[in-house]
């Protein structure tokens, strides 16, 4: 688990559950990382277990490492009784990257993807 507070957290959104492995899979292809079942089934095995949080808090949060070119740690947060999870990302990204990453956030987060 990771407190969420880690000073390199640089953008952060809520997406819907069922998008989280397609915003995985398009942050691995940005920055260059093999985002394969196994990291999946780390990610979604973890949040079953996640105790409720919220954007404000700093407990509650799974941190994954996504260790591509650009080195990054996802940490996702659950939120039970909605279809949401809380998502950050920490590292430290161009900005050309750190554009893409934010652009799938609002994209995850505006539509569900079949």
């Amino acid at each position: 688990m990771a407190t969420g507070d880690d000073d390199r957290v640089f953008s952060g959104h809520w997406v819907f559950e069922t998008n989280l492995r397609p915003l995985c899979e398009a942050v691995a292809h940005f920055t260059g990382y093999a985002f394969d079942d196994r990291d999946w089934q780390a990610i979604d095995g973890a949040l079953p277990a996640l105790p409720a949080t919220d954007a404000g808090r700093h407990d509650g949060w799974y941190a994954y490492p996504l260790s591509g070119r650009v080195p990054l740690t996802l940490l996702v947060a659950a939120d039970p009784g909605s279809a949401v999870v809380l998502v950050r990302f920490a590292g430290e990204p161009g900005e050309a990257d750190k554009a893409r990453i934010e652009a799938a956030l609002h994209i995850f987060s505006t539509w569900a993807v079949p």
